[in-house]
């Protein structure tokens, strides 16, 4: 794995110093992700670092382009990727006011950030990288189409598919995904009407899904939901569940939307053309809400595996809700001390980068258990690792090994299952933290040896 600051490498603000300044922050912050500025920096690095946020030359996209190009190189020549796109709120508490926010929601200031991560699509979900992140102070649904925009201009649309949740449930984004020719997944939200053949009331999505044949069954592991701070809306939309091995049927057809009546006098076509699968669980657990999905696509289906292909695909969503729990939790980002919206969106297209780095260590471990630990860890870490273990490694240890070693550190029990971003968290201080004390030692030796 590469060391945090080559993501960053290559910035322009207009000025070098700005950009060895980035770097060397990044390197700094990245040995204590989820520690405080104040703790993690002396005075002099924490007053450039608030000068540095609060700079009006410095700006999101600036931040994130080198790692959105070094995202680039890691999809290689991938026939396929998957742009995954999801938003999450984070919350601010209402001490000290940041200015360039709207007014308080309960006891706190609101950002939107939205973020779109390449995702492979050959079945491992391996996150390789941001393709774009960003703020706002209010849900602005066209944010959808803007980051499309962003991920298709600098790279194949042909290769590029973009896989959406429900809120991206809108006519006019299908209209530009038909217009440009571009690759979509998007979940439907709403029971859409289809073009009427006669002059009776017109089909719906629905009904049409539920004459079609079933083409395939699928067995799926679904992990359990709790409520946790869910409201009334997100707990009907997402149900609490248990987890359980459920069996899939899986249906497909082609229909044909019509163009919603508020739409009539836009400059939307009357109908778009597209294929829509439907996934439901026929026969679940007493008790237990059943799962169904419908799905609308650009893709082609004729056969069961290009069914399973386009729900695979939908299935891999989930790689960016864990995404935003490694910013959330991994990095800390609600607590940031920052006192502007632009302060707090550099910030977090700061600390993008370091939660796909937790991401992706979580990934290898979990998916790739047996690859070499160099893919998890970059080198100096693991130098260190072997000599501040709970239990002794392996002459060469796999990156499962080196992530329980971490999450160890930051006191995992094997018995209470896979440990959580904030144990990880904390390894990864204790670990890095570790590698600081282990580099003044060989200073100080090399300095009492000349």
């Amino acid at each position: 794995m590469r060391a945090i600051g080559e993501e960053f490498a290559g910035a322009e603000f207009g000025d070098p110093r700005r950009e060895r300044r980035l770097i060397k922050f990044a390197e700094r912050m990245a040995e204590k992700p989820s520690a405080s500025f104040p703790s993690a920096l002396n005075v002099a690095e924490l007053e450039g670092a608030y000068r540095f946020f609060s700079n009006p030359r410095i700006q999101p996209d600036k931040i994130l382009a080198p790692h959105v190009e070094r995202t680039r190189m890691r999809m290689g020549d991938d026939a396929v990727t998957l742009a995954v796109h999801d938003t999450s709120t984070l919350s601010f508490r209402e001490e000290g006011k940041r200015s360039g926010f709207g007014s308080l929601t309960g006891k706190s200031q609101q950002l939107w950030t939205h973020a779109t991560l390449a995702v492979r699509a050959d079945g491992s979900r391996r996150p390789e990288g941001l393709l774009a992140l960003s703020t706002d102070t209010q849900i602005n649904h066209e944010r959808w189409l803007a980051h499309v925009e962003k991920a298709n201009a600098t790279d194949s649309k042909e290769r590029l598919v973009h896989v959406m949740d429900r809120e991206a449930d809108d006519y006019l984004l299908f209209a530009w995904f038909v217009a440009q020719s571009a690759r979509f997944v998007i979940r439907l939200q709403y029971d859409r009407c289809l073009v009427a053949d006669s002059v009776d009331k017109p089909e719906k999505i629905r009904e049409a899904l539920a004459r079609a044949e079933r083409v395939v069954e699928r067995e799926v592991a679904l992990s359990p939901r709790n409520g946790g701070n869910r409201g009334g809306k997100e707990r009907r939309v997402h149900p609490v569940r248990s987890g359980r091995l459920a069996r899939l049927s899986i249906s497909a057809t082609t229909v044909h939307l019509q163009r919603p009546t508020y739409r009539a006098q836009g400059s939307a076509p009357r109908s778009l053309e597209l294929r829509a699968v439907r996934v439901w669980e026929q026969d679940p657990p007493a008790g237990e809400p059943a799962v169904e999905w419908m799905l609308l696509t650009s893709e082609t289906i004729t056969t069961a595996d290009d069914a399973l292909r386009v729900v695979d695909w939908y299935r891999a969503r989930w790689v960016i809700e864990e995404f935003f729990k490694a910013l959330k939790t991994g990095c800390a980002i609600e607590k940031r001390q920052l006192e502007t919206f632009a302060a707090l969106s550099n910030a977090v297209a700061f600390f993008g980068p370091m939660a796909w780095q937790l991401l992706l260590l979580r990934h290898q471990a979990q998916n790739a258990p047996d690859t070499d630990a160099t893919t998890a860890l970059p080198a100096n870490l693991l130098r260190i690792l072997p000599h501040i273990a709970r239990k002794p490694l392996s002459a060469t240890p796999t990156a499962r090994e080196v992530f329980l070693a971490i999450a160890a550190l930051g006191g995992h029990l094997k018995r209470n299952g896979e440990p959580g971003w904030q144990t990880l968290a904390r390894g990864f201080e204790k670990l890095r933290d570790a590698a600081v004390i282990w580099d003044l030692a060989l200073r100080a030796t090399r300095s009492d040896q000349s």
